[in-house]
């Protein structure tokens, strides 16, 4: 990781946006979300001022950005070691959500998306296939080709809301492929909650189990990202184990998805978290009264009167986190790269993703060329990067009006949108429909390429 992190310091182009992101303090999120319930995540069009100039393409590009763990994961001899690897990944693909309370561009029919880069382990490139419903594919493999392992998928985004909370459920099937083992792995991601959309701050958190299958020999780890309790004051806390082909428990794995992962030796584990459960039972019964006053003080003082309501209150997170008493001999999968410090400034964005929509003079002459359908070439998050709202939002609804001509010109042909660089089909192991890469991107061919912005 450390070496990752010197390489994206050294090697920037840009460590911030060329403007820091518009005020939002005085915008009601509320005032557009109550016209949002009971309809899809694709069709609610939100003021672009809630927006984050990137594509949900490249946002969804630093899920990767972790894959040196999949290259560990490739090194290893030992099966289960391999599993703890691959679930350390899974679990920091979403770590750059982190704060991220912003929503990304919707991409457009055809659009794409590629990273590439020198000092990155890993080639990327994505296409949104279909629009109702939207559903945007992804390809990510290991530099040479994809020699050591390729990672796959499609997600399609499903959101609900309440008068209080939007629930956000990435569907789709995510595939490791580690290819000198010959070995294939499935899982899925787990829901987001964001609170207080009504009232109060905003704050989100994922919660539900991910369960990660070795199909080749039947290894699982089971990761549960556990629900925010106003008890144990705990956020953002992940557990789970390695299972061995027999189902029986070999590893434990603790941590927090916005901080780090950690393996642990099955007997220690147990009794770590008997202790745990231990000591907050003692907790419950004798509550230290003077931070009881202080909270309940607060909370009247927020809310103008008694609550005992999660959505409307700030979590109080206990920001030592149990980790500095894990039972010793723990070993750590992954950590987090630090957040930049005025990251609050720039959509709470890391180096990584200041690097996402960027092209230069210098990249135009020395890299190869872009297909027109590349996100970096969309002129409204252009125009958002740059701290024009209003154009930028006049380019998004031009955008949108020449997507809507496009399908109406298909439908009076009475033909149906080909994606150009994916193609559907079922998962040889799961039988569920795939998208998967038909491998003619790579050939650069953008003659293929629609007009799109």
């Amino acid at each position: 990781m450390d070496n990752l992190y010197v390489a994206l310091q050294k090697n920037a182009q840009r460590t911030k946006l060329p403007v820091p992101m518009f005020d939002r303090s005085q915008i009601s999120i509320w005032s557009i979300l109550k016209q949002c319930i009971g309809k899809e995540l694709s069709k609610i069009t939100m003021p672009i001022v809630w927006n984050e100039p990137v594509s949900f393409l490249q946002r969804f590009t630093e899920n990767a950005l972790y894959s040196y763990l999949l290259d560990r994961a490739d090194e290893c001899t030992d099966p289960h070691m391999r599993m703890q690897y691959v679930a350390a990944f899974a679990v920091s693909s979403i770590s750059n959500n982190c704060d991220r309370l912003s929503k990304p561009f919707n991409p457009l029919l055809g659009e794409t998306y590629e990273f590439v880069r020198d000092d990155v382990p890993f080639r990327y490139m994505s296409e949104q296939v279909s629009h109702h419903p939207p559903v945007s594919a992804f390809t990510c493999e290991s530099k040479n080709n994809g020699d050591r392992w390729r990672f796959y998928g499609s997600i399609l985004p499903k959101a609900k809301f309440s008068v209080k909370n939007m629930e956000v459920n990435p569907k789709g099937l995510l595939t490791l492929e580690l290819k000198r083992h010959k070995e294939i792995y499935t899982w899925e991601s787990v829901t987001c909650t964001i609170h207080n959309i009504v009232v109060g701050k905003l704050w989100f958190e994922y919660h539900g189990t991910m369960e990660i299958v070795n199909h080749s020999n039947k290894i699982k780890a089971i990761i549960n990202f556990k629900p925010y309790s106003w008890s144990s004051k705990e956020l953002h806390k992940v557990e789970g184990y390695i299972y061995d082909s027999n189902k029986n428990k070999i590893r434990g794995l603790y941590g927090y998805w916005t901080d780090a992962l950690y393996s642990i030796d099955i007997n220690h584990f147990e009794a770590f978290l008997k202790q745990q459960k231990k000591d907050l039972k003692n907790a419950s019964k004798n509550p230290p009264q003077q931070a009881t006053t202080a909270v309940a003080a607060a909370t009247t003082a927020t809310n103008g009167a008694d609550s005992n309501d999660p959505d409307e209150e700030l979590p109080d997170v206990d920001p030592s986190h149990e980790q500095l008493n894990l039972p010793p001999n723990s070993i750590t999968l992954w950590r987090i790269i630090p957040k930049l410090d005025y990251a609050a400034q720039y959509y709470n964005f890391s180096l990584f993703t200041m690097a996402l929509n960027e092209w230069t003079e210098q990249d135009k002459k020395t890299r190869p060329p872009l297909p027109p359908t590349d996100s970096r070439f969309r002129p409204d998050i252009r125009q958002m990067e740059e701290g024009n709202i209003d154009l930028a939002g006049q380019e998004k609804d031009r955008l949108e009006e020449k997507q809507r001509v496009s399908r109406r010109a298909l439908e009076k042909r009475r033909e149906e949108w080909q994606p150009r660089w994916f193609r559907l089909m079922k998962h040889e192991i799961t039988g569920q429909d795939v998208w998967v890469s038909n491998e003619k991107y790579w050939q650069r061919n953008w003659n293929v390429c629609p007009d799109i912005f």
